[in-house]
């Protein structure tokens, strides 16, 4: 019998987590939307919130930084991999440089390097960062379905800025722009004054990856060509590294 109970509340936990997004949400919607008791909801919360898994404030209950250490444990042999190109990336750009993957509707930054420059972006910890509205998560998205996406956004896409897309339909013909190109954009729809570019990184037998250049918006028109190029190189190093067979077999062909 205990179990039972056991898992029973870890599937409760679970899905408690799965329920969560990036602008939080009330014990009342939690316990409305995973059919639980709130008492049984926020003992839950409470639990999770020691482990830092999840965290409450006026703005409701959302992800807290533990999901997000236990994914760079998780992927952190892709970080040691891909360490090389993102340096290469930094060198070249002198431009914040992120790696990241996802978990439910947020993105997750496995690794970093943040800008050298004057005037440079300096990420914020505790700000939300939903997948349709960063150029990484963009990039993740390409590698996903249509349906996939429709699933995961739930039609929820709360505006973050004045440029922030929140229709699914109008994501998705970008996402299709995303996949034609190979680049995605975020053009101050996370944050005002800020600009970033995005590659997909498909990794074998792991979920999407992604590696983004993050530029203050007013230099980001004069360096987009240079910040292509440069992704452009180091998604042949990524590919040379995390597939190296398919990799010589393309140049082969070329």
């Amino acid at each position: 019998m205990k179990k039972v109970q056991g898992i029973q509340v870890i599937s409760r936990a679970i899905k408690i987590l799965r329920l969560l997004n990036e602008r939080g949400i009330s014990l009342g919607e939690l316990a409305r939307l995973s059919d639980l008791p709130r008492s049984t909801v926020q003992r839950i919360v409470e639990t999770l919130a020691v482990e830092n898994l999840v965290e409450s404030g006026e703005c409701g209950v959302r992800l807290g930084w533990g999901i997000h250490e236990l994914a760079r444990n998780a992927y952190s042999d892709v970080v040691a991999q891909l360490r090389h190109p993102l340096e290469m990336l930094f060198e070249t750009t002198r431009e914040t440089v992120e790696i990241s993957t996802y978990y439910g509707r947020e993105v997750i930054f496995l690794d970093r390097i943040v800008s050298d420059q004057a005037v440079r972006v300096v990420p914020v910890y505790n700000r939300p960062k939903p997948i349709y509205a960063m150029a990484n998560g963009k990039a993740m998205l390409s590698l996903l379905g249509n349906e996939q996406i429709i699933s995961l956004l739930k039609e929820q896409m709360p505006a973050l800025t004045q440029n922030t897309k929140t229709d699914v339909s109008t994501l998705l013909k970008e996402i299709d722009e995303v996949r034609a190109s190979g680049f995605s954009f975020d053009l101050e729809e996370h944050a005002q004054g800020i600009c970033a570019v995005g590659i997909p990184l498909a990794i074998p037998g792991q979920s999407a990856h992604a590696i983004s250049v993050v530029v203050p918006s007013y230099r980001f028109n004069d360096r987009l060509a240079e910040i292509k190029n440069a992704l452009s190189v180091v998604r042949k190093e990524c590919m040379a590294i995390l597939q190296p067979t398919a990799f010589r077999g393309t140049q082969h062909n070329g």
